[in-house]
């Protein structure tokens, strides 16, 4: 069964991940795992804040984002896991892909002005950590 990876970044379109993901997956059996990667807070702030409060707001807030398209997955019928990451967005999600040995790897195509260049869009920047492995694939298509 394949595995796939649709990490979900903030301002990225989520309505169009929805479709993508309808599209190629509403008749496959696969195992597909939502996830979002919420950055690390800043040690200043850290000291001040318990553990437990900062699970909370990275899982209150993470879930936020994936929220839109889970509602519209499960509307389809369309089984998924959902995870909560923290770290930094490219080595996250590499990481996870590595762990849960994804296949593919679904990314919102380039958007930015940077990024329609090809300069630090999560796609360019999954590739290089993924480099040579040949392992997962990463799918540039909403």
């Amino acid at each position: 069964m394949m595995h796939v990876l649709v990490p979900i970044i903030d301002g990225c379109d989520v309505d169009c991940a929805a479709k993508h993901v309808i599209e190629r997956y509403r008749d496959q059996r696969v195992v597909l795992f939502l996830v979002n990667v919420q950055l690390p807070i800043s040690r200043f702030v850290t000291r001040f804040v318990s553990r437990a409060q900062l699970d909370q707001f990275h899982q209150e807030n993470g879930m936020q984002m994936l929220q839109p398209l889970i509602d519209k997955l499960d509307a389809a019928g369309i089984a998924h896991q959902e995870r909560i990451l923290i770290g930094h967005k490219a080595e996250a999600i590499v990481q996870f892909a590595r762990e849960h040995y994804c296949d593919v790897i679904m990314v919102a195509k380039h958007q930015g002005m940077l990024e329609s260049l090809g300069l630090a869009s999560i796609g360019s920047q999954l590739r290089h950590l993924i480099g040579a492995e040949g392992r997962c694939v990463i799918s540039e298509v909403y």
